[in-house]
């Protein structure tokens, strides 16, 4: 069977070759050819154009930061996105996390006979690597069954439902993950004791690596995405502090610089 996988950075370069190795044909695909290059092989090749990647296979799998998802799905005036190429009977499957809204106005553009899925993950590269995400899947019920299979080579599929679903409970899980990473450091020990271990575990964790301003883009998401309807000041503080972590150091921040005190804001460094 035949896939296309689009945008091959810190999870995608770790998502494809569960698809590689369970047998799939993929086409891969990314604005930097040196990402596409480095996951090239048995199974995977390169496409020389969005359109040569989409209209390769009819199961589409998108892993892109929130900030590209609209030009690339949906295009510009200048430049075609991928609804543009898609085939009847193609399933799209975006995974960022995403605005809501986002995912309707992809949906407001699709061709007739296709799906979109909007199915976010939970878990880091860590977790991309060893094949442990949490796929939150919506959609069309049917056509999130069809894809499952594939879905279940990065790990355990969750349906929730209608369209939309997942990105509103991808954004609900953010609020208490960042709110919590960005906040608890100080505790740490105490807090491996009560029911918070999971999340100190995974803030603790050098092996899990994720770039600040990733975060910070999740957080941006969620804040676009409910200020007109409900105020989040916990989590809107949890951005803003991320965002200060990302400008204390040179270089790209990680979750564990916070934990190592290498992001900690003057005041607090000499404490």
């Amino acid at each position: 069977m035949k896939i296309t996988f689009i945008g091959v950075g810190d999870m995608g370069s770790h998502m494809v070759p569960h698809l590689a190795k369970a047998g799939y044909d993929v086409t891969v695909w990314d604005k930097v050819p040196a990402k596409m290059a480095a996951v090239a092989g048995d199974h995977v090749r390169t496409a020389t154009s969005l359109e040569d990647a989409v209209t390769a296979s009819k199961v589409i799998i998108t892993s892109v930061m929130s900030d590209d998802v609209p030009a690339l799905h949906i295009g510009t005036t200048e430049t075609p996105g991928i609804v543009h190429y898609l085939q009847p009977g193609s399933t799209l499957i975006v995974t960022s996390t995403l605005d809501p809204r986002k995912i309707t106005a992809i949906q407001a553009v699709m061709p007739t006979k296709t799906h979109l899925l909007d199915v976010p993950m939970i878990g880091g590269v860590k977790y991309a690597r060893e094949a442990g995400l949490v796929l939150i899947a919506a959609g069309d019920k049917q056509a999130v069954a069809d894809v499952t299979p594939i879905l279940k080579t990065f790990g355990t599929v969750k349906y929730v439902g209608e369209q939309g679903n997942g990105a509103k409970l991808k954004l609900i899980t953010n609020v208490a993950i960042m709110a919590a990473e960005a906040g608890i450091r100080e505790t740490l020990d105490l807090l491996q004791m009560g029911p918070l271990k999971p999340v100190v575990i995974r803030a603790l964790d050098e092996s899990n690596p994720r770039p600040l301003k990733d975060s910070v883009a999740d957080e941006v998401e969620l804040d676009n995405a409910t200020k007109d309807f409900v105020d989040l000041p916990i989590a809107s503080a949890a951005m803003r502090r991320l965002q200060k972590a990302v400008d204390s150091v040179a270089g790209e921040a990680q979750f564990i610089d916070i934990t190592n005190k290498n992001t900690a804001l003057p005041e607090a460094s000499k404490k």
